[in-house]
């Protein structure tokens, strides 16, 4: 998808590391111009963001006043966001004992509340260019029955259905958007801890024997902001190497 998205302007939440990364990187490759956001330091090693370009942004998420004002900076200074990938999330293990409103609130803001603040805010600028696209990163771990991740599958179900309400409202306007969710993704994160158990029980969960990476993730969301995926939209694309 060389140049695919030539001038175009990308935005990528949580872009310091792992899928966030992997995916500002695929998007500058694809000749856009990327607003890759954390609230930790951006860093892209040299020579990977071209044709495109990439700007790091500092930004606290959770702090929804100043993403607007962030937001408003960077459409002055770059144009109107055309896709935009939802990527930022943590995945906290809480006790339900520990659950307390603060913590569940927590929970909501770092995972699910940006992502619903960031369409509202890029919305009017998609649908006055004449349209765009909105990517959300969910996860295929809410399906399951992980214990001590109620929050976060909550948040992650939720990301599911705010992705479908969001196909219908916006959907008129030009503006398609659709989720990614995600299996056991060896991110930097995973890599530094990886056993020969994990990677044999892994293959051993999925139709595709290999281990999924973020460059994986990143080319589905490549394609889903792009022209051939035009007709696709209010759908959440598993991309987990066919677990059983």
């Amino acid at each position: 998808m060389t140049d695919t998205f030539h001038g175009t302007h990308v935005l990528v939440t949580g872009a310091a590391a792992g899928i966030g990364r992997a995916t500002a990187i695929a998007f500058a490759k694809a000749g856009a111009k990327v607003s890759a956001l954390d609230r930790d330091p951006v860093q892209i090693p040299a020579g990977d963001a071209t044709p495109g370009q990439i700007h790091p942004v500092a930004c606290d998420l959770s702090d929804l006043a100043a993403l607007e004002r962030i937001f408003a900076d960077l459409i002055a200074a770059r144009g109107a966001v055309r896709v935009l990938v939802n990527n930022a999330g943590v995945d906290r293990r809480i006790p339900l004992a520990d659950l307390d409103a603060a913590t569940w609130d927590e929970m909501m803001s770092l995972n699910l509340d940006h992502q619903a603040a960031l369409a509202r805010l890029a919305a009017p600028g998609m649908a006055a260019a004449g349209g765009g696209a909105i990517v959300n990163l969910t996860s295929t771990a809410w399906m399951k029955l992980a214990g001590t991740l109620a929050a976060y599958h909550a948040a992650k179900a939720g990301i599911v259905g705010l992705t479908r309400g969001l196909a219908r409202d916006l959907g008129g306007q030009g503006i398609r958007v659709n989720a990614i969710a995600p299996g056991r993704v060896v991110t930097e994160r995973v890599e530094a801890k990886l056993t020969r158990d994990w990677i044999a029980e892994t293959h051993a969960l999925q139709c595709i024997p290999d281990l999924i990476r973020a460059e994986d993730i990143a080319e589905a969301a490549l394609w889903l902001a792009s022209p051939g995926a035009r007709m696709i939209t209010g759908q959440t694309l598993v991309v987990d190497g066919g677990v059983v």
